[in-house]
């Protein structure tokens, strides 16, 4: 009877696990839809002034990022030599960091030049990700357990299995499961509001510019709206992520997330003043770009501010902090 209860525990830790993965592998083939997409656009604003061609080249990368497809697709289908492939393409994607250097040497204007900026964080944030996908197929206790023969445990694995699992969670499992839900809608909702609030912006000052007779005015706002909702966008990529994997140390990126949206402003802040004084736009198109900014991180500070005060969150971060650290230093 032991032996047949641990084999089902563990078909069934196998199953979550399964799931695990595959939420983590849809997340990732989205993200590199959107950095495709997003690449392209910032590739195109930067050589609009120049008379380099840069369909060629971004062709030729979007074909080599089709390669990714390949780990994935083993991936899902609980492959191990899938597992290998994915590590040995974070390696090689490395590379594309060090292209930077090249983009770097080619002369722009000095409006396109945060431009440049963005795209750089851009490309290394896609490496850091890709490096740390990666590192949770190897160290995620939830995905390990996918390639482990079912009928190890049969005498001494079970009880060492049991022990804890009973003395953790019997009473507060529906606590945890309605917590853990929370938690994932929230990524899901950061995740939407992020880049939706980017598309929206982009759509309302597209059409804003039909309504105010300010050409250059709006043009400068809109590209200043969006640099600020691509550089959201990709710093709160991170707690998404996080928060999709439980990590109870996503409560304290949150505020660091803050923090680094507050630098940029005040990096930000000075440079518009002295557009301000220099360039003669419209009151309105300033209106228009003070009122967009401070509406999306109202927004943001309300979408955040409800999911951290809700009780069985904290619960769940508070009770099960140490207890991850603990897991990890175990593996």
């Amino acid at each position: 009877m032991k032996s047949v209860k641990s084999m089902q525990e563990q078909k069934q830790q196998r199953k979550s696990g399964i799931r695990h993965l595959r939420m983590i592998l849809l997340l990732f083939v989205i993200f590199l839809i959107i950095y495709t997409v997003f690449s392209y656009f910032l590739v195109k604003l930067m050589l609009e002034d120049t008379r380099i061609s840069f369909l060629p080249g971004f062709l030729l990368h979007a074909g080599i990022m089709l390669f990714w497809f390949l780990p994935v697709r083993m991936l899902w289908s609980c492959r191990r030599i899938g597992r290998l492939l994915f590590q040995l393409f974070s390696i090689m994607n490395i590379y594309t960091v060090y292209e930077l250097i090249s983009l770097f040497q080619v002369s722009i204007t000095k409006d396109h030049a945060p431009l440049r900026l963005v795209f750089a964080a851009l490309v290394i944030g896609k490496a850091v990700l890709v490096l740390y996908v990666a590192w949770q197929l190897q160290r995620d206790s939830q995905i390990i357990c996918i390639w482990k023969r079912i009928a190890e445990p049969q005498e001494e694995a079970e009880p060492i299995i049991s022990l804890p699992s009973d003395t953790r969670i019997p009473h507060d499992r529906r606590v945890d499961m309605r917590a853990r839900n929370r938690i994932r809608a929230c990524s899901l909702a950061l995740l939407l509001y992020q880049y939706g609030m980017l598309v929206l912006l982009y759509l309302l000052l597209f059409l804003l510019r039909y309504y105010i007779n300010d050409v250059q005015g709006m043009q400068f706002m809109q590209r200043t709206l969006l640099m600020a909702s691509l550089f959201s966008a990709l710093i709160w990529s991170l707690p998404v992520v996080s928060l999709f994997l439980y990590k109870p140390w996503s409560r304290w990126i949150i505020p660091v997330m803050w923090i680094m949206e507050g630098i940029r402003l005040l990096l930000t802040i000075p440079q518009l003043v002295d557009i301000f004084n220099t360039q003669n736009y419209q009151l309105i198109s300033w209106t228009v770009l003070v009122v967009l900014e401070f509406l999306r991180y109202v927004l943001l500070y309300r979408l955040l501010s409800y999911f951290l005060k809700d009780p069985f969150v904290r619960v769940y971060w508070l009770r099960n902090y140490h207890a991850s650290i603990q897991e990890d230093q175990e593996l």
